[in-house]
């Protein structure tokens, strides 16, 4: 159980970090023995096999306190769309390995993960579950029934809605429920539903007597009122959002302007809400792959997610095309793939740019990491539209950015340019290739700026994880009970 004293020792760091408490883990892995040390205090917390925790207070040497207690044993079921390829997810899967590892991490003892794929023109569109127990797979199901209705083949997969996905979704939730009902009898109730999206969470919903849910969680990280152009889908959405907020026991909101534009801007009745809670994107410090200033090319500047117009590619050519001509040593790297990436790649070629490098989709998170942890600097280009889900999204790249050690140069659109401004850890412009090409001129230019900004980005990656921002809606989902039955 070595991993599980180390995060209990990474967290408790975290915990006093910035105070004059200071914190030694010491012991041997065996016994797991973590200590937080004072002038004249020392807590100790003992891993005891068998799942149990010993918790020892002492006062100038003496022992004052000894408290001895169980964990409790959880059962969860998390259901979300994801990019898995050979096994493993990419960015594209949001929070769901950061949230399958924090159970692991609990000790959790059944865990069911059922998969919805997106269209994406390399992956299969066949939905899956995932089962553990006591943080080890025991069973892979697959639902390949009806595969006629959601068989799109790949060279028409865009990135969008699709209706026929979604009856996929639907038809294969419930499939995957019968089977924890029919064949998991022993695990007994649920202690967490995790519904990512509306419809996954009323789909948990639906379920909730027959698979004794304790609580329903809507969890929630790529919205906006104006979701889509066409008028009928945008009120379907909303419609399902609304029924969802509703249905569940809490909400977890990627960013607290989707709390406030719900009740504000959409009225809806708090009254039947499930208790809202702001629960922002973690990215772990890649603290044994970001290497010091002196050591890193200048200038690699990187752009990594999906070539998408909300994603703001097209503004990419145009933005490497004028910084190619005030400095020829820039040099920009573009990761990722999409319905633009061939447009993008065209207008790169018709530049005649020399400073540009396309590396296609990255599968693998750890090359990835690397990429990035090369770079100085991170673009995050976002278009200010109206169906822009960036408005009210804590987005991933940019913390991703920020785990890699990377100054970020973004629009105003994410509300996690505010906190690029106020801690100094890059530029924030306007959606215009111009201005985002002179920030990344002017960082170029003035080596101390950079390095500075470079600095504060990296002290607030390593306070800045999964673990802590989970643990902290888990408390407090912890101090409320369920009023009523849903």
């Amino acid at each position: 159980m070595d991993w599980t004293v180390q995060e209990y020792a990474d967290d408790v760091q975290k915990l006093v970090s910035g105070t004059s408490i200071r914190y030694i883990y010491t012991g041997h892995i065996t016994a797991g023995v973590c200590s937080r040390i004072s002038a004249t205090e020392v807590f100790v917390c003992v891993y005891v096999p068998g799942n149990r925790q010993q918790i020892i207070r002492y006062v100038n040497g003496a022992n004052m306190q000894t408290t001895d207690h169980r964990l409790e044993r959880q059962n969860v079921i998390i259901l979300c769309h994801s990019d898995k390829k050979e096994g493993r997810r990419s960015s594209g899967s949001g929070p769901l390995d950061p949230l399958l590892h924090f159970f692991f991490k609990r000790q959790a003892e059944w865990i069911f993960v059922i998969e919805q794929p997106h269209p994406n023109r390399d992956l299969s569109l066949v939905p899956t579950m995932e089962v553990y127990k006591n943080g080890y797979p025991v069973a892979t199901y697959t639902y390949e029934r009806w595969r006629f209705i959601y068989d799109i083949s790949p060279e028409r997969r865009q990135g969008k809605t699709y209706i026929r996905l979604k009856i996929r979704d639907i038809l294969a939730a419930r499939h995957f429920f019968s089977i924890i009902r029919k064949f998991y009898k022993d695990c007994g109730q649920i202690d967490f539903l995790f519904g990512v999206e509306s419809l996954n969470a009323l789909l948990g919903d639906s379920v909730r007597r027959r698979l004794n849910v304790r609580r329903l969680i809507f969890y929630i990280f790529d919205w906006t009122p104006c979701r889509y152009a066409n008028p009928l889908m945008n009120a379907i959405f909303l419609f399902l959002d609304r029924w969802a907020c509703y249905r569940s026991d809490f909400i977890w909101n990627v960013a607290s302007a989707i709390e406030k534009a719900r009740t504000e801007l959409l009225k809806y009745d708090k009254r039947k809400m499930g208790i809202q809670l702001t629960v922002p994107y973690g990215s772990e410090f890649r603290k044994d792959l970001v290497r010091p200033f002196d050591e890193l090319e200048k200038f690699k500047i990187i752009f990594a997610g999906g070539f998408h117009e909300d994603n703001g590619v097209l503004l990419l050519p145009d933005i490497a095309k004028r910084v190619q001509v005030e400095n020829p040593n820039v040099k920009f790297v573009m990761a990722g793939d999409g319905s633009l990436f061939e447009h993008v790649k065209l207008k790169v070629e018709e530049y005649g740019l020399r400073n540009v490098a396309f590396t296609g989709h990255i599968f693998n998170p750890d090359d990835l990491d690397k990429l990035m942890c090369d770079s100085l600097i991170g673009l995050a280009p976002y278009p200010d539209t109206l169906v822009s889900t960036k408005k009210y999204g804590d987005v991933i790249k940019i913390r991703t950015y920020f785990a890699c050690g990377l100054v970020v140069v973004s629009t105003h659109v994410p509300p996690a340019s505010r906190e690029i401004q106020a801690e100094g850890l890059g530029i924030v412009t306007r959606p215009d290739a111009k201005e985002m090409a002179d920030a990344v001129l002017r960082l170029c230019a003035d080596e101390a700026m950079l390095r500075k900004c470079r600095d504060n980005v990296i002290r607030k990656a390593t306070n800045w994880n999964w673990t802590s921002i989970y643990s902290r809606a888990m408390d407090v989902m912890a101090g409320h009970t369920r009023s009523a039955e849903r």
